[in-house]
């Protein structure tokens, strides 16, 4: 069995796989030849349950078929959702026992809500540490930009290690998630650049468009973020706009190859982005809001 990443759609349209997890890339979804695990659409087959749609996040569809020592499963990045949805299709079986459906829940809900949502999740304490655990190893361990297709199987088999220490309460593990949600104070200083009327703006080699509150506690109505180490621009709002949508916004500056969701989405997996694609982004949502 391999893992294969394909960092583009028009590399995917050339790369075949048995079963595809979460692999969208805007509007175009790369499908595997016997089961799609996608979400992230608006309408069609692959419309997200949390939209109008019938399907899952990936770590919670247990209509993922296990696949053989042979087949090649596809995917276009690395997050929590894409890893529980590959941990299906493996048959991991032990991950998706009672004790761990309510984390799952947590996975499935801040894929297609935005971690800066998670104050709305519901989530135990204990689901709430563990998926802070997740995201400090994954501070820690980080997939390359890639700009062909990949063999991502080590990758994909160290995580998994990582998730099952967490699941099963290694106080180490736990602990650098207790002290990245600490750290969380100084990111927010750190990474704010400004804040332009309701917009928050900021720039880090890191996630920040959870922050939402400037460090003077403003709190703003979107984050527009410039992730420095990937040349990637996030918008997010913080609560689902009205109007114009953030993947309508990032599709009407990049192209269709950008994408996300109503309330969260991305640049172009491939493309870099400048500071003035920055600037730009800004000026848009700010229309966006006043309109």
């Amino acid at each position: 069995m391999a893992i294969i990443l394909a960092p583009s759609a028009a590399l995917a349209l050339s790369t075949s796989a048995k079963v595809t997890i979460e692999a969208e890339y805007g509007n175009y979804v790369w499908e595997g030849s016997r089961f799609t695990a996608a979400h992230h659409q608006t309408d069609g087959p692959f419309c997200g349950d949390h939209c109008g749609g019938t399907q899952p996040s990936p770590c919670n569809n247990p209509d993922i078929p296990a696949v053989g020592p042979d087949d090649v499963i596809g995917v276009s990045h690395f997050d929590l959702d894409t890893l529980g949805g590959v941990l299906r299709a493996v048959g991991a079986e032990e991950f998706f026992q009672e004790d761990f459906a309510a984390f799952w829940e947590l996975a499935g809900f801040v894929d297609v809500k935005g971690p800066h949502r998670l104050g709305d999740s519901g989530a135990s304490d204990e689901d709430l540490e563990r998926l802070h655990a997740f995201w400090a190893w994954g501070q820690e361990n980080r997939l390359p930009r890639y700009e062909e297709v990949t063999d991502v199987t080590s990758f994909f088999l160290k995580a998994t290690a990582a998730l099952w220490e967490i699941l099963r309460g290694g106080e180490e593990v736990l602990e650098k998630g207790r002290r990245l949600k600490a750290a969380s104070y100084k990111l927010n200083a750190d990474s704010h650049v400004q804040t332009d009327g309701a917009v928050v703006v900021r720039a880090w080699p890191g996630f920040t468009n959870h922050l939402y509150v400037d460090p003077q506690g403003v709190v703003g109505k979107a984050v527009v973020a410039f992730r420095m180490d990937f040349k990637y621009i996030t918008i997010s709002f913080a609560e689902e706009p009205e109007g114009v949508t953030a993947k309508e916004i990032v599709q009407a500056l990049w192209g269709p190859e950008a994408g996300g969701h109503p309330a969260i989405a991305g640049s172009p997996r491939e493309r870099k982005m400048a500071v003035s694609d920055l600037a730009a982004a800004v000026e848009a949502v700010k229309a966006a809001l006043n309109s």
